[in-house]
């Protein structure tokens, strides 16, 4: 397979004193960028922007290009990522506000019973994370964890963990999520391939860290539900009927087994919990006159079905692309609709029928739920804006084709030094987000020229990296930290393990993969 190490550009052949001083200045970029975020409480858009502007400047660009290049870098990764992201969280919003996730929980709970939970949530989690971003998937799940481990009479962490785990290795690994779609753009990777093989290698990287690894770490670590979390996600509606009648199912067949399973020194995990659905627009945002119980959650295959929709079609491209089996309108139509930002936007529409008027929401309900998509992606879609005027000012400095130069010296695997950056950025900036895009500018020039497998191994490679070693400086630690009643150290050893238990598994699989393709 062509290209399996790190090359350098052409022509770069003697080293140079430039050169090393564009290597130390990667350094001095990532440190920069580090500090502003941990010790200046910096936002990370105003630290990748400064990053840059200390590339161009210091590289010898000049002051007119180091702006140039920002901007142009940022305005080139928005048009390619930027309304992917956007339609990706329309969809996730339609799917929440519909109650199409209580259907989800409640069909898998009441299939899997409670001897599987675990897995029943992992799957859960990976279904709902795949038009979702981690943080508001997670925000989305939390209540409906909540309401299992209290229904079900289960430890919060054997479903805490699982829905965690099922969120991040999706988030990781798989299109359209923000990170995976700028590493497949860095790497010129063909997108419907790159999901190919992102669900491959997420299958068992989900099972290692969802359901085996829960299983040996929740009895060993104490949690408990704070009343904060529980008033959080108390409502004055009654909890969905679906669900309430799954869990009571699940929970009547086997609490005895259930407690059972509880070691004596495990915490409890009884908890009041009151109602947990994320519930509709209040009444005065309705239109006037509408009752408030109108709205029906859509049928479990309808709800599946929505999801898988762009990537049914993304994958359908990819399999033409691959066999060429298609030919003439037959050929123009697959390429068009497996198109990313077609995929996705006929996902959209199709939500707007099944997760909207199909289930008795009025047009100002999808009108308010189109609405309340936006806010919460703002952080990202500026976030990753930044990163992309960051990969410019390192392409348009040269410090790429010293990397690469220096990483041929090294004999290194081009996929271990994609995963090997990444998890540096993501151990010091601790955002998987900014751990990919950043990695991606540094990787993407030297992927020219690689064949579509490879490209696309190393695009998951990025991904891979960009989830290792989630600790303190990550957000979303705290998150779980906060929800779950976790002390620092119970935290360190459940979300910091099974991030970095997520991204050597992966990175196993990857290579594995490589070595079959």
């Amino acid at each position: 397979m062509a290209s399996q190490s790190a090359k350098a550009a052409p022509g770069a052949v003697v080293w140079s004193g430039h050169d090393t001083w564009l290597l130390a200045l990667v350094g001095i970029s990532i440190a920069v960028v580090v500090l502003l975020i941990s010790w200046a409480k910096l936002h990370a858009f105003l630290a990748l922007m400064v990053g840059a502007l200390t590339v161009s400047i210091l590289s010898g660009a000049g002051v007119e290009k180091a702006a140039d290049s920002f901007t142009t870098g940022l305005g080139g990764i928005m048009g390619k990522v930027g309304i992917l992201i956007v339609l990706g969280a329309v969809l996730g919003r339609l799917m929440a506000d519909s109650g199409g996730i209580d259907q989800i929980v409640a069909t898998l709970t009441r299939v899997a019973g409670p001897k599987r939970l675990p897995w029943a949530v992992t799957a859960i989690a990976c279904i709902v994370g795949l038009p979702m971003f981690f943080e508001v998937g997670f925000v989305m799940l939390v209540p409906l964890v909540l309401q299992i481990a209290k229904r079900a009479d289960y430890p919060v962490l054997r479903v805490g963990i699982p829905a965690m785990a099922g969120l991040a290795t999706v988030h990781a690994l798989v299109p359209p999520h923000p990170g995976v779609l700028v590493a497949v753009n860095a790497v010129h990777a063909d997108i419907g391939l790159t999901l190919v093989y992102g669900l491959i290698v997420a299958i068992p990287t989900a099972i290692v860290v969802g359901p085996l690894f829960t299983a040996y770490i929740w009895p060993r670590v104490p949690a408990r539900i704070p009343d904060s979390a529980l008033a959080a996600f108390t409502t004055a509606g009654p909890p969905s009927a679906v669900v309430t009648a799954a869990l009571d199912h699940a929970r009547s067949q086997t609490q005895a087994a259930a407690r059972a399973s509880v070691p004596a020194s495990a915490p409890s995990a009884g908890v009041t919990v009151t109602d947990h659905r994320p519930q509709p627009a209040s009444d005065t945002a309705r239109e006037e006159g509408e009752p408030r119980d109108t709205r029906r959650m859509p049928k479990f295959s309808v709800t599946i079905g929505t999801i898988l929709l762009p990537i049914a079609l993304m994958m359908l491209k990819a399999s033409c692309d691959t066999f060429n089996w298609a030919h003439g309108t037959l050929l123009t139509t697959i390429e068009f609709l497996g198109t990313p930002v077609i995929s996705l936007l006929a996902a959209v529409l199709v939500a707007l029928v099944t997760f909207g008027w199909a289930v008795g929401s009025s047009r100002r309900d999808v009108q308010e739920t189109l609405s309340r998509s936006f806010p919460p992606i703002a952080g990202v879609l500026v976030i990753v804006g930044a990163g992309g005027g960051y990969s410019a000012a390192l392409q348009d400095s040269g410090i790429n084709a010293a990397i690469g130069q220096a990483a041929q010296h090294l004999h290194i695997s081009l996929l271990l030094l994609a995963w090997l950056v990444a998890a540096l950025m993501r151990t010091a900036t601790g955002s998987g987000t900014v751990a990919t895009v950043a990695a991606a500018g540094i990787i993407g020039p030297m992927a020219h020229g690689l064949d579509s497998s490879y490209a696309a191994l190393l695009a998951l490679a990025l991904g891979s990296g960009a989830a290792f070693l989630g600790h303190v400086n990550d957000a979303s630690f705290w998150m779980f930290k906060e929800y779950f009643g976790l002390s620092v150290n119970g935290t360190l050893r459940t979300w910091t393990v099974a991030h970095t238990l997520l991204s050597l598994t992966s990175l196993s699989a990857i290579l594995l993969l490589h070595a079959v393709v």
